[in-house]
């Protein structure tokens, strides 16, 4: 009763408080690519002032967190990206697609790497983060991970609702490929059918998009429509290089950033409040951003650090460590018939497994009279038992750190992966897909396969292994580096250290199973509202 009561009195004060840290925002110019007046690219104005939150990211997790946060405090968001706003790669359903292509083809707000594995992955370079950049697709976690979290649901289901009501949007129709192996997935038994469901179930369903009727694509950055801007600045531009550090009491307390402004080239320091023991550096740089910069400030493995002639503050063994990527599988099929740009609208999800079944489509330009229309199937091992960990290349923060995600290196998880290539198999044996198939003489018909071809036999174990391995990709859903009882408590505070706290999908110890981004906004604002019932309590 007591906790129910707490939480009114924040939503009462949400509505209603008098802001008594009201400050001037950094100006920023009212055009397409600055929708809000708390804007900017002035890195010395953003710095002139101290906060009482610095977020470092304004990601997946951080936009809606600092836009919770602003509505009784002052908060100031470190993006290191520039505005996904009036850009055309991060605004419609079709530009996803450069992530299929080679690093060197990325567009700016997409940074491309390479795994030790040797495997090609990419992070988003952006405000609004993955959600700028990904295929769109929105399906809240299961009962079961948010229980395994730890999280208060109704606070979860509050807070999940807060995110859709700016973006999630029902599809008005499904692309014709995704209807095609939506049927498919329902004839090879992956049942049973959910229709439209934001639920994660066990069988076939059709979920949300952040893409609206019109196709424009809703991100992160959207939810900053709800932070007071009278309390924000979000700076764009801005790479954070180390967390600042405050040890008179004894005790080691984050009290700043140091940080890079691409915009003029120069190094900054900001400030947290220090009229107040609440305020606090929040990192939201996700799993690749997140324990890279606890590493450059000197928190981490001492020898690692030592190794780099980093100053250790903190020897804490497990940050970078743990980190997983679902591994993905892909079976690419060429269309006699049209297909869309056509991001991901059904999911099917096999019974006593960990396999998720996805499809898109695409085409690409030939010739100026010809186009090549392709219909891709993914199959994601959602919950890998292999880890893997992180470490740093160098003290330059704009260099991506090294990354092993050890894919495959549980067994199980490549008798999972071969579960999913066997069901691709079936699904593309269904008279759903089979109508994609070329004449090839007579009344003979087969599939044209765009890279590896399906295992003839779907019995063939060898064959299946291969197909796994031979395909291994990212679906970019990586995570982990900064996990919740290793590197961070209960309330995601790291441990060792005062005012410092970690907020993004770098805490997952396991998958949410779906595409992570609805879990992730809903933690942000979820988070938010946390840290403002614990200030109440102060």
């Amino acid at each position: 009763m007591r906790m129910e009561i707490l939480f009114f009195l924040i939503s009462c004060l949400l509505l209603f408080t008098n802001h008594h840290h009201l400050f001037c925002p950094v100006e920023a110019t009212q055009n397409l690519e600055y929708p809000y007046s708390f804007m900017t690219a002035d890195a010395e104005k953003a710095a002139a002032r101290t906060y009482d939150y610095i977020i470092v990211g304004g990601g997946t997790a951080g936009c809606p967190l600092a836009a919770t946060l602003s509505q009784n405090y002052s908060v100031l968001v470190l993006e290191r990206g520039g505005s996904p706003y009036g850009n055309p790669v991060t605004a419609d359903n079709k530009d996803f697609f450069k992530v299929f292509g080679n690093a060197s083809d990325y567009p700016y707000e997409l940074e491309g790497f390479v795994t030790e594995d040797g495997v090609q992955t990419a992070r988003g370079r952006v405000l609004g983060g993955g959600t700028s950049v990904n295929a769109g697709f929105y399906s809240r976690a299961s009962l079961q991970y948010i229980r395994k979290m730890g999280w208060d649901e109704k606070l979860v289901n509050e807070s999940f609702e807060w995110v859709e009501r700016l973006n999630a949007f029902k599809p008005d129709k499904l692309f014709v490929w995704s209807s095609a192996v939506r049927d498919g997935l329902l004839e090879a038994g992956v049942l049973p059918y959910h229709g439209y469901t934001l639920d994660n179930l066990v069988g076939t369903k059709i979920s949300a998009t952040i893409f609206d009727k019109k196709g424009s694509r809703h991100t992160a950055a959207d939810l900053l429509q709800y932070a007071n801007p009278d309390n924000i600045v979000v700076l764009l531009n801005a790479t954070a290089s180390r967390i600042l550090f405050d040890s008179s009491t004894g005790k080691l307390k984050a009290s700043g950033v140091d940080f890079i402004s691409s915009t003029d080239g120069k190094s900054y320091q900001v400030s947290a409040n220090k009229s107040s023991d609440l305020s606090e550096v929040i990192l939201s740089a996700g799993p690749i951003g997140s324990p890279q910069l606890l590493l450059l400030s000197g928190i981490g493995p001492s020898d690692e650090l030592e190794k780099l002639n980093i100053t250790v503050h903190l020897d804490l063994k497990s940050v970078g460590k743990g980190v997983q990527d679902p591994p993905r599988s892909t079976v690419v099929i060429e269309s006699p018939k049209p297909l869309e740009f056509g991001n991901i609208q059904v999911v099917g999800i096999i019974d006593n497994s960990n396999i998720y079944i996805e499809p898109t489509s695409y085409f690409r330009e030939i010739n100026a009279t010809h186009k090549q229309y392709l219909g891709a199937i993914f199959s994601k091992v959602a919950y890998p038992l292999s880890r893997g960990e992180l470490w740093l290349r160098s003290k330059d923060p704009l260099d991506t750190p090294y990354v092993r995600y050890n894919y495959f290196s549980n067994p199980l998880d490549l008798q999972e992966c071969m579960v999913g290539v066997k069901t691709l198999s079936h699904i593309s044996m269904t008279s759903a897909i089979q109508e994609f198939a070329f004449n090839v003489s007579g009344n003979t018909k087969m599939l044209r396969f765009s890279g590896s071809a399906l295992p003839e036999n779907p019995s063939d174990n060898d064959a299946l292994a291969k197909f796994c391995k031979d395909t291994l990709a990212s679906i970019w859903h990586y995570h982990g580096g900064c996990q919740v009882d290793l590197v961070i408590d209960q309330r995601y505070r790291v441990k060792g250290v005062d005012s410092l706290r970690i907020v993004d999908n770098s805490i997952y110890k396991d998958s949410p199973g779906t595409n992570p981004q609805a879990t992730t906004m809903m933690l942000g604002r979820y988070m938010g509202l946390r840290i403002l019932q614990e200030r109440m309590q102060n």
